[in-house]
């Protein structure tokens, strides 16, 4: 039996979406165009094709949505918040010319601190200055002023490295090659570096 109930939802003949019973158009494409529900199968069959069609679609976009969110969620779930390298967390080659010099900054935060070895590849036994200093410092050694550096270690070819940070800031680990530039020497350096948390967890 058809229902006449005009109470009852309906169905658009346009889109496929419910029509509310006191509605004047349809909420989804504003068409007027509607059908009982027990009545789609009486329509005619280009218009019962459509109708099938189009509800079709909005029931494969919907779990479409729904499973690109799970799938979200749960790649998410598995595997963690992203690995951001930290900029002092380092392994890598520099060539660094005679009176030049290379440097590696970031943050530190107060007590945490760099740990870590350099060694000159070539040319062999010659020396290299390693160096740190705060925000403050780095832009008058940058510009050839005075500058008192945080740590220092002046001579050897091969070392460790360990600074820990009195106070946050941005700091500046500077590898310098300490012959003129007139000598024409110049170093090639393999350096490694690590930033260590000085917070214990548990």
């Amino acid at each position: 039996m058809a229902t006449t109930d005009p109470a009852a939802w309906r169905t658009c003949r346009y889109c496929g979406g419910a029509f509310p019973p006191d509605g004047k158009v349809c909420p989804t494409c504003g068409q007027n165009y509607t059908v009982a529900t027990d009545q789609i199968s009486t329509l005619p069959t280009a218009a019962r094709r459509w109708l099938r069609v189009t509800q079709f679609v909005r029931v494969a976009i919907v779990v479409g949505v729904a499973v690109g969110l799970a799938y979200a969620i749960v790649s998410a779930v598995y595997t963690g918040p992203p690995n951001v390298a930290d900029p002092l967390t380092t392994t890598g080659t520099y060539t660094i010319g005679p009176g030049n010099f290379t440097y590696l900054s970031g943050w530190i935060t107060g007590e945490d601190y760099i740990d870590g070895n350099y060694t000159v590849l070539s040319p062999v036994g010659t020396q290299l200055e390693f160096e740190v200093y705060n925000s403050t410092s780095f832009p008058a050694y940058e510009s050839g002023l005075p500058a008192t550096p945080q740590w220092n270690q002046t001579g050897p070819d091969a070392g460790s490295l360990i600074f820990a940070a009195p106070y946050t800031d941005q700091f500046y680990l500077v590898f310098q090659n300490p012959y003129l530039p007139t000598s024409g020497i110049v170093l090639t350096v393999y350096i490694v570096t690590n930033y260590q948390s000085n917070v214990v967890i548990g």
